[in-house]
């Protein structure tokens, strides 16, 4: 009978591990804390970017976490050697080349009878592309659920308007002639505010697009702000609220006229909206070295400290509010300006007191 030859199955296994790590993207390691010497398989070195070589010191590797992660893991890892615990663990690091890449840790470590750390066994698994596809995930989660608050606040801002227009039908088949005026000029007014919310949101969806590009040319922006001015005068004057303006002299910018007006024309608008009767509203010009830089100055209700982060953001509950006199907002003014100051690689700036007033200054390249 011939005799069986069993494999040597520790040494096929040996043979196939480093196949086994390229296809799991798994590095073995292994840490001499006595002697802060880290050694590791080829793969261990390729997650990290390293060139292969017998050991690493411990310098080396924490050389390579992330900074915003290193603090966080060092901080765990001296937790688990106090508690005997598993180091297990995933963080950022950034290889030699400055690619970024996400690992997860899995580690044994070893004591002396008398309790002091000896070893650390373990692996690293590169697992960057899982982790992208979680964050953009969790992105797409974000956006669907803004998406959502969008949908129910334009539908709650347009319901109104639409809901007045058709009580006001109502009352125009019932009412004798002579006073059909007044309804229909109320029934124009609900139609030009659901007019503008419908504007906004497209305005808001083409300034969004990844291929917006813009012309701009050499202006002067004193003529285009006085314009401004002069279109509010009627909604300053019902509030006897007045407008100043205090412009430096011959000043073109580059920009693109229609936006920028739109910009001031936001500006005011909201000041205006947040400001209370017998009050002044100021537009402050200056030239700094290269830097066209606009102030728009209140004496309004001002804005919380902690609200100013959120008023460039679209359709804010926090912070959505009604004007001082009810004026209706849709929340998309500021949004808008800061879409359209972005465009212009311009900065923007807040500062507000409650009670006291805000300043927005916008600065734009020359």
């Amino acid at each position: 009978m011939d005799k069986v030859v069993f494999p040597d199955t520790a040494h096929i296994m040996e043979s196939l591990l480093p196949q086994i790590e390229e296809i799991a993207k798994i590095g073995i390691y292994e840490v001499d804390l006595t002697r802060g010497v880290w050694t590791g398989s080829e793969q261990f070195a390729k997650i990290f970017g390293l060139q292969k070589k017998d050991q690493y010191t411990v310098g080396e590797f924490q050389a390579l976490l992330h900074p915003e992660d290193a603090e966080e893991v060092m901080i765990y890892f001296r937790k688990c050697l106090e508690n005997k615990e598993d180091f297990n663990c995933e963080y950022r690091c950034v290889r030699p080349g400055g690619e970024v890449v996400y690992v997860n840790s899995r580690s044994k470590i070893q004591y002396s009878d008398e309790g002091t750390p000896l070893k650390v066994l373990g692996i690293k698994q590169d697992v960057t592309i899982y982790k992208l596809f979680e964050l953009r995930l969790n992105e797409l989660k974000d956006l669907d659920k803004k998406k959502s608050e969008i949908l129910s606040v334009v539908a709650h801002d347009l319901r109104a308007p639409i809901a007045q227009v058709l009580a006001l039908s109502g009352l125009l088949k019932a009412c004798p002639p002579a006073e059909h005026g007044e309804l229909i000029r109320l029934q124009t007014k609900s139609c030009e505010i659901a007019l503008n919310i419908i504007n906004e949101l497209i305005e808001i969806a083409q300034l969004e697009r990844d291929d917006q590009e813009i012309k701009k040319d050499r202006t002067a922006v004193n003529l285009l702000i006085d314009e401004s001015i002069t279109r509010f005068q009627a909604m300053a004057q019902n509030k006897n609220i007045t407008i100043k303006a205090t412009l430096c002299q011959d000043c073109e910018v580059n920009i693109n006229s229609s936006m920028f007006s739109r910009i001031i024309d936001n500006l005011l608008s909201n000041a205006l909206k947040f400001t209370e009767n017998n009050k002044s509203i100021e537009l402050i010009t200056e030239n700094d070295e290269g830097q066209f830089l606009l102030r728009v100055v209140d004496q309004g209700i001002g804005i919380k400290p902690e609200h100013i982060p959120l008023l460039f953001e679209k359709f804010s509950k926090t912070i959505r509010r009604s004007g001082t006199h009810g004026e209706p907002s849709t929340g998309l003014g500021l949004s808008i300006v800061k879409h359209l100051v972005d465009l212009h690689n311009g900065t923007i700036h807040v500062e507000s007191e409650i009670c006291k007033g805000t300043a927005i200054s916008i600065t734009f390249p020359k």
